[in-house]
């Protein structure tokens, strides 16, 4: 496997879910209660990433603004063909699952914790995720992470989430940094547009979210099928 050489990069960017926390056992046990409950004919492998966006967007906005983008919002392959009302009612059960199964048994990946606190001591590291920055600042403090990281992106500090690599921009110019010295480490297809379009070195992780085929199609710079593999890139 490709080793990293640090001393190529100054900073490091992770997005959260997918790389740092372990949503993907929350998300498909979501999946199994919805299909259970509302009978649907759904391979779980291939709605994964779609439903992690859903969930993504919907714990993002307040409700009147979920319903009002409801119509938009629900436009996914894995609701096609059910009544508007009936994909309203899937996504808020959908959601609660999710929320109910996060709390309960989500956790950081084994040995991230490690790797961020050794490359914390060499280099500038940061936040970006879709999610709203003070999400990712609780999930940080609740794992003792928050001191490792100087800055956080979420959708609240730009005008356009990834895929856009506004977050990126914005992180390299806060930091002065040149796209070739950072690494941008994501686990979905919107990360690796994002890590490509601002032409930094774009790691991916197959955490689960998305599937393998897919992600390979996106052409990351490096793809990692485990956290395992991710620290092992690092040789630290």
């Amino acid at each position: 496997m490709e080793k990293i050489n640090l001393d190529n990069y100054k900073g490091i960017i992770f997005d959260m879910d997918g790389v740092i926390f372990n949503i993907s056992d929350a998300i498909k046990k979501a999946v199994d209660d919805s299909v259970d409950k509302y009978q649907m004919n759904v391979n779980q492998d291939e709605v994964m990433e779609e439903i992690a966006r859903l969930i993504e967007e919907i714990q993002n906005y307040p409700v009147p603004k979920i319903l009002l983008n409801s119509y938009e919002l629900l436009k996914v392959k894995f609701l096609e063909g059910i009544s508007f009302f009936k994909k309203l009612r899937i996504a808020i059960f959908m959601f609660n699952q999710f929320n109910k199964y996060k709390d309960a048994e989500s956790s950081i990946y084994e040995g991230i914790d490690k790797l961020i606190s050794k490359l914390a001591k060499h280099k500038k590291l940061a936040i970006l995720t879709n999610n709203k920055s003070q999400y990712a600042e609780e999930v940080l403090e609740k794992f003792n992470l928050s001191s490792y990281f100087n800055t956080i992106i979420g959708f609240n500090d730009v005008s356009e989430v990834k895929p856009n690599p506004e977050g990126i921009l914005k992180i390299l110019n806060k930091w002065n940094l040149k796209p070739t010295e950072a690494i941008f480490i994501g686990d979905m297809t919107t990360d690796i547009e994002a890590g490509k379009a601002a032409n930094v070195k774009m790691i991916c992780v197959a955490s689960g979210l998305a599937q393998k085929e897919t992600l390979l199609k996106h052409q990351p710079d490096i793809l990692v099928d485990s956290t395992e593999q991710l620290i092992k890139l690092f040789n630290l």
